[in-house]
């Protein structure tokens, strides 16, 4: 039923695999489920697929790239942006700190919104405020824009940090998930420094 229309309500399953379909689809390689007395037949990723998977891991791991802007921008930048726009110390400290509080939210919200819109969904939404966060920010005229910016770009990454490593973890086949799941934390680690 996951993968076809539910012939009785003429209604697509919003929960099918993201990776489990298109021309690569095998429909010949099926394996069955059991669950509660009834099984259910699943078709199984061709070994081709691996390619693509490792592909889609290394592009949604740049995910925590946007951590990393986040989180370095207001530093570099403490002394242009106080003298554009006159802003005291804790005006621009607030506005270094917001990002965090963004990021809370963002992380509690997250989860509702991956079950809700799956995890491609969420990490398509999180664009947008990450997208409109940094246009705010770049056009800023008043401490308020740079703090609605710094929020929206908090919220992303609070998004975009649940999001990511669940998404990974779906996509990716058993003989694989450890070390595409490691791509995450390492992206993190070394290209955000």
């Amino acid at each position: 039923m996951s993968f076809n229309e539910n012939l009785e309500t003429g209604t697509r399953d919003l929960r099918r695999p993201l990776l489990h379909k298109g021309s690569w689809y095998s429909s010949s390689s099926r394996s069955i489920i059991e669950r509660g007395g009834s099984s259910q037949i699943v078709p199984e990723a061709p070994k081709e697929s691996a390619v693509i998977v490792v592909f889609c891991t290394l592009i949604v791991a740049l995910g925590p790239l946007q951590y990393g802007f986040t989180n370095g921008y207001s530093s570099p930048t403490e002394d242009g942006i106080m003298s554009d726009l006159s802003l005291t110390i804790s005006q621009f400290s607030l506005f270094g700190s917001l990002s965090n509080v963004g990021a809370m939210i963002g992380a509690l919200v997250s989860g509702i919104m991956a079950d809700y819109i799956g995890r491609k969904g969420a990490l398509l939404v999180a664009s947008i405020p990450n997208i409109l966060g940094w246009v705010a920010i770049s056009f800023a005229k008043s401490s308020l824009f740079l703090y609605i910016g710094r929020l929206l770009t908090g919220f992303g990454v609070g998004v975009i940090s649940f999001t990511v490593p669940v998404y990974i973890a779906e996509i990716a086949p058993k003989h694989l998930r450890g070390s595409l799941g490691t791509i995450n934390m390492v992206y993190r680690c070394y290209l955000d420094q």
